[in-house]
């Protein structure tokens, strides 16, 4: 799939930067007095190329790290950006201090990473929050909020108030299926309700293209067709296997990541079951 990757400023001082394939992005912000970079990657290499892609815009340190969620593509390149505050939500840090091992087989489980992740030392957020914060970069505030369990449980926002730039993390990925080892299906269709009410106009998606409004609600309403096809099979006695066969996304048909799909059903009928 073809988009525009590479290092995209979305507003004044505020930059995205975006992987080819759907790979992950990460971002930051460049204040007077330092920079603020959201999300740290998965390998070192990968940390080091965020790196150098900041030092190519800006010599100020690195203020603070935002962790949006606590899956290792996006945090386990933190230590390599210490020692710079680390934010997260009190879930990413529960979460990666009891889930480390079974979130780091994912992705030791891939043979070709197994080099690099063998470099990686657990670091965790140092700094965390329940529901809401504002960090300001000089007089530009930047506010972090957390909104229920959806792609995971500790799923944070990061929202440019006056530019309206909205980083969502692997809340709505563009132009992908969204991946689902910790998604709660119904509790991501309703955080997805409540983003929705933010006023923004240019969204950075955790995996995908920047998008607009219109990608947000893409992301939306594919979520939304995934969980009323599959709560139809479930109702109906269907087992995972003729649900997995069964779901039509249409529309969404050109989609990277279509295998994703059996482990959707997979963990939608553990949340219909109540077993999440």
């Amino acid at each position: 799939m073809d988009y525009e990757s590479g290092v995209i400023e979305v507003a004044e001082n505020v930059y995205a930067w975006i992987n080819e394939n759907c790979a992950t992005n990460a971002g930051f912000i460049v204040g007077e007095e330092g920079v603020i970079v959201i999300d740290t990657l998965m390998t070192p290499s990968l940390a080091g190329s965020l790196m150098t892609v900041v030092r190519d815009v800006t010599e100020k340190p690195i203020r603070y790290v935002i962790n949006t969620h606590f899956h290792g593509d996006h945090i386990y390149g933190n230590q390599y950006f210490l020692p710079a505050p680390i934010i997260g939500h009190e879930n990413c840090k529960f979460d990666l201090d009891t889930k480390w091992d079974d979130n780091f087989n994912r992705y030791w489980s891939r043979e070709a990473l197994r080099p690099e992740l063998s470099r990686i030392v657990k670091t965790t957020p140092d700094v965390t929050f329940n529901d809401k914060m504002s960090i300001w970069l000089g007089n530009r505030e930047i506010q972090l909020s957390f909104h229920g369990r959806a792609h995971s449980n500790s799923d944070i926002l990061l929202y440019l108030p006056e530019e309206k730039v909205l980083f969502v993390g692997d809340l709505a990925v563009n132009k992908t299926i969204p991946a689902f080892p910790d998604g709660h299906i119904t509790d991501w269709v309703s955080v997805l309700d409540q983003v929705d009410k933010i006023d923004t106009k240019t969204i950075v998606p955790g995996h995908g293209p920047v998008g607009t409004r219109a990608d947000f609600n893409e992301a939306k309403d594919l979520l939304n067709l995934l969980n009323t096809q599959i709560k139809s099979s479930f109702d109906n006695g269907a087992t995972e296997d003729e649900a997995a066969q069964k779901v039509d996304v249409g529309l969404y048909s050109s989609f990277a990541n279509q295998d994703r799909i059996p482990q959707i059903v997979e963990m939608a009928y553990k949340a219909y079951r109540g077993e999440l």
